[in-house]
């Protein structure tokens, strides 16, 4: 609820704070919006409320609030002081402003730090930074490794709630690991491929997959990885690359 419905004014941006877990206005993304509310700016100015709550963490508005500051604009707010959520501030950004996977990613290491102070690196999200970081998969290929299958809308769900769980660190740390061992044969396709990944994914959980085979065939025929559009023309290619001149264990499917 908005206190007494009062707006107020201040060019004291000092007076603000933020709001444990609300996204960062310092990722490229958030330079761009605010550059272009700068632009707009620059031309009308018509203000637009930011809201905050009793402490004057910014609730929403951070990126009108820091193009306002950078333009030494005064700035004007309104006062919430019932109860809100990093939740509720999410669904109120995602009707003008849709938050990304970074900005997801952001807010729960924020929130993962603050309620972890002493191990969070241990801790999922932390975890996935430095999986991401380190191996340089995309998105759905990370949970892809981390969950064992990939189901996008509960999965993309928990990440974005709060709710990321890794369910074997080491078994995903292994099939990254063991992807980067044959990147240096990968000629015509980049080895993190988000959709060529998928399907090698797929390809290593056939029970007749076996990892020196597949090593050996990619290095005889690396020629065979070509570029495709789908997950599923990739899975067709592996499988053309693992099955060559092999009579007894080929990899078929039947989909």
């Amino acid at each position: 609820m908005i206190k007494n419905n009062k707006i107020y004014q201040t060019n004291n941006y000092n007076k603000f704070n933020n709001f444990l877990g609300n996204r960062s206005v310092a990722s490229v993304k958030s330079r761009h919006h605010i550059e272009k509310l700068m632009e707009s700016m620059k031309k009308s100015y018509l203000p637009q409320p930011i809201i905050v709550d009793e402490n004057m963490a910014v609730l929403d508005g951070q990126h009108r609030l820091e193009a306002a500051k950078q333009l030494n604009l005064p700035i004007y707010y309104l006062k919430m002081h019932s109860p809100i959520s990093v939740m509720d501030i999410q669904r109120v950004n995602n009707v003008t402003n849709k938050w990304d996977t970074n900005d997801y990613l952001s807010s729960n290491l924020e929130l993962e730090k603050d309620k972890y102070p002493t191990n969070f690196h241990q801790h999922p999200y932390h975890l996935y930074s430095w999986f991401k970081k380190r191996y340089k998969f995309a998105h759905r290929n990370i949970l892809e490794m981390f969950y064992n299958n990939y189901d996008e809308k509960v999965m993309n769900e928990a990440f974005r709630s709060g709710n990321l769980i890794i369910k074997n660190l080491e078994k995903a740390k292994s099939q990254a690991e063991y992807i980067h061992s044959f990147k240096h044969l990968m000629i015509q396709v980049p080895y993190n491929n988000r959709a060529f990944v998928s399907a090698f994914l797929k390809v290593m959980k056939h029970h007749k997959f076996n990892r020196k085979t597949w090593i050996q065939k990619v290095q005889m025929n690396s020629r065979r990885l070509v570029k495709c559009t789908t997950m599923g023309d990739y899975r067709a290619v592996i499988c053309d690359v693992y099955n060559w001149n092999n009579r007894i264990n080929k990899i078929k499917f039947d989909d």
